[in-house]
């Protein structure tokens, strides 16, 4: 189009000066304007296309600011981008530190409560064990105690009073033959007979107080023998011995011994039986007393009313050998009484 603007003004440029050398000067200013006209027509057209161009070109420059704008704010996007994954994984970093921290303190915190728990534990043990020395202690000296007193009571009774009645009744016996006719006196011999009775009585409580067979043959010979002295007319006490050894501390024997006769004396006397069963066994260190009675029995539930039973003298001395024992019983339908003892409680 340019082009052709360019031909046309350049026609016209020539008709003019060619109208002007024929002299024809109106038709010279005809094509001179028209020359004008397309020269200023294409002037113009330049003038828009540099105009055009400058804003094609200020546009271009636009849009390239814009890219690097763009480009700057997508650097600078991807740098806060990056910075804030650096932010999050740091802050991560830093709750997982601070999680680890809390846990670690928390399993110190468990582990020292545990660890006071167990010593508070091991300290109650402690204290247990020491209070049940203690209780063994008093025990012992109170059992060993009563034994002595036995043993004085019953060596008074025997050497003292026993002579003495020994020595009234040889003296009465002897001054009897002495005098002619009161032989004969019904009331003298009730008198002698009453007396021999004293002393056989008398000798039977020095026995029970003082088991001469225990110290002679041993555990099982000495119940054997407490079973035969306590039978008699109306009363009758089956006694088994299994793997009883001899070689058991003595202090253990007599309290063994005691158990045993506690046992038999509460059911004559409390529980009113006729007919008793002892079964005793050793295995190792471990002594096994079974004990039935076919007397009037009680209830179970009123078994911590029962003082006047001897079971507290009976848990005193379980508890000094170390032993356990279970109490089963019906009213009407007897008593049966397990016992587990140790024999090494000096070891």
């Amino acid at each position: 189009m340019t082009a052709k603007s360019n031909d046309r003004a350049t026609i016209y440029s020539e008709l003019a000066k060619m109208s002007e050398k024929l002299g024809d000067y109106k038709e010279a200013y005809r094509w001179l304007t028209k020359y004008r006209q397309t020269n200023d027509s294409i002037n113009t057209d330049q003038t828009k296309v540099k105009i055009n161009e400058l804003e094609t070109k200020y546009r271009s420059a636009r849009n390239q600011q814009k890219i690097q704008v763009l480009q700057s704010e997508n650097k600078q996007a991807q740098l806060n981008a990056r910075n804030d994954r650096l932010y999050r994984l740091i802050l991560g970093l830093i709750c997982l530190f601070l999680l680890l921290l809390l846990v670690f303190v928390l399993l110190t915190a468990r582990s020292r409560r545990k660890l006071a728990q167990q010593e508070e534990i091991n300290y109650k043990q402690q204290l247990s064990e020491m209070e049940r020395k203690q209780q063994l202690k008093i025990t012992k000296a109170m059992l060993e105690g009563e034994e002595l007193e036995r043993e004085r009571v019953a060596r008074d009774l025997h050497d003292g009073l026993g002579g003495m009645l020994s020595g009234v009744k040889i003296g009465l016996s002897g001054w009897t033959d002495t005098q002619p006719g009161i032989s004969e006196d019904k009331d003298l011999h009730r008198i002698i007979g009453q007396l021999d009775t004293s002393v056989t009585e008398l000798r039977r409580i020095a026995r029970n107080m003082v088991p001469e067979t225990l110290l002679k043959f041993g555990l099982e010979t000495a119940l054997k023998d407490l079973c035969e002295f306590y039978m008699r007319d109306g009363l009758h006490i089956t006694s088994e011995m299994f793997g009883i050894q001899k070689d058991i501390a003595m202090n253990v024997q007599l309290n063994i011994y005691r158990i045993v006769q506690e046992l038999i004396s509460n059911a004559i006397k409390h529980a009113h039986a006729d007919n008793l069963i002892l079964q005793c066994s050793q295995n190792e260190n471990t002594i096994f007393i079974t004990f039935e009675d076919n007397g009037r029995g009680f209830d179970m539930d009123t078994l911590s009313d029962k003082k006047g039973m001897g079971l507290d003298n009976l848990k005193n001395r379980i508890a000094f050998l170390q032993g356990k024992f279970e109490v089963h019983s019906a009213p009407g339908e007897g008593t049966s009484i397990d016992i587990e003892l140790k024999t090494n409680i000096n070891e």
